[in-house]
């Protein structure tokens, strides 16, 4: 008997792709946050068609291995999180710039989701803010502000979109940062993954079963926003090796001088208090969303050679990135998206989710969203836009999705 709670999944970055890095002494595994995983190394088998007088089948045959599978998630700012959606997003995260400001944030007393933001000290050009872009407003101490700009008065004075009520900032020092993003690359990122049973000793010994995927790359990802839960998700790895090892790869570490890292703990976010921020074309939303999905698929197609039983490797194809949200029907959000479906005519979007201990932005340049129009499905029920789309290329080459690593409090 074997509980599912002492299932094990550690990775590593790999320096040469489908090979374990060496020396194992200075190897570290990060612990992967998980709530339930598909990894596996499946033979994809033939049955003979030859013809027998006994009419008895003669069997099947191992005729490829197909390896990977995913690991479902609860969203929490956290180095395992760092780690798969930049290796999805198949680039590396750009470091934050920052400048330390006199700043203020002045609401606007006519829109609760506006204000401006100034400041006295240095200027926006040269931390090298756009219309667009995520920013947060880090104090000495306390929460930072996450905002983004709607237009730029000047490269001292912009207009922003800031969370409903957000409070004013009087005349202080702040960071005021562009935090770590990343912008959908070209870069495979594979990783060695490890997954043990420690309930599961070989032979009454202390080695554990386990399987080894190496070559493993992350070829999709999904985010699920809903109202009342815990953000979700998954990753889809693709991998090009495959071992059944006992000591685990785990174990071998440690023996070797390595290092394991555990498991952290930040809070998981969730979609009711940990989204403050929506966008809609650069404006903070006045209308209610009760959920939204994003999906990412790099559209990764294996290399199958003669005489290897798995795939060598992975070609990358398009970054089809598509967009589903609920939207309870209003004058507002009618007239946001209702005219647009017929046009096609491309709108930006943005998403925060942050808690005390940091979080992420999900942004998206151009969405093109497709719809019924909204239908009363019965007594009492409420009517919605159910939108679906997809994220295209920028109106100036940017990136379609954008992923903003937030800081926590300070």
């Amino acid at each position: 008997m074997s509980s599912a709670n002492l299932v094990s999944v550690v990775y590593t970055p790999e320096t040469d792709y489908g090979e374990k890095p060496e020396p194992i002494s200075g190897v570290t595994l990060d612990t992967a946050r998980f709530t339930s995983e598909a990894l596996s190394g499946t033979p994809t088998t033939t049955t003979s068609a030859e013809i027998r007088t006994d009419r008895m089948s003669g069997g099947q045959v191992v005729t490829g291995l197909e390896v990977g599978g995913t690991i479902d998630y609860e969203l929490s700012p956290a180095q395992f999180h760092d780690d798969f959606l930049e290796a999805g997003m198949m680039s590396a995260w750009v470091a934050q710039a920052v400048q330390n400001s006199i700043i203020e944030l002045i609401p606007d007393p006519a829109d609760d989701q506006r204000a401006d933001l100034n400041t006295t000290t240095g200027d926006f050009d040269t931390l090298g803010v756009v219309v667009g872009d995520v920013l947060q407003l880090i104090p000495p101490t306390g929460s930072p502000v996450a905002v983004q700009v709607i237009s730029r008065i000047s490269s001292t004075n912009l207009i922003v979109a800031t969370k409903r009520g957000e409070a004013a900032i009087a005349v202080e020092a702040y960071d005021v940062a562009i935090p770590q993003h990343l912008v959908i690359g070209t870069v495979q990122k594979s990783f060695v993954i490890g997954k043990s049973y420690l309930d599961v000793e070989h032979d009454q010994t202390t080695d554990v079963h386990s399987q080894t995927y190496t070559g493993s790359v992350v070829s999709a990802f999904n985010v699920s926003a809903n109202y009342g839960e815990i953000v979700t998700g998954n990753y889809t790895t693709l991998s090009n090796g495959y071992e059944q090892e006992y000591p685990s790869y785990q174990q071998q570490v440690v023996t070797g001088g390595g290092t394991v890292n555990p498991s952290s703990t930040t809070n998981s976010l969730n979609a009711s208090v940990d989204v403050p921020l929506v966008t809609s074309d650069g404006v903070a939303t006045d209308f209610c969303i009760e959920s939204f999905t994003i999906d990412l698929d790099n559209g990764m197609a294996p290399s199958n050679c003669i005489g290897k039983s798995a795939p060598q490797n992975y070609t990358l194809g398009t970054a089809n990135i598509t967009i589903g949200a609920n939207i309870y029907l209003s004058d507002s959000s009618y007239n946001a998206f209702m005219p647009a479906k017929l046009t096609q005519d491309p709108i930006s979007m943005t998403f925060t989710m942050e808690n005390t201990d940091g979080g992420y932005a999900f942004s998206f340049s151009a969405v093109q969203l497709s719809f019924p129009d909204p239908s009363s499905t019965g007594q009492d029920e409420q009517t919605m836009l159910e939108a679906t789309g997809v994220a295209k290329v920028g109106p100036n080459g940017e990136s379609a999705l954008k992923i903003y690593k937030l800081v926590g409090d300070q």
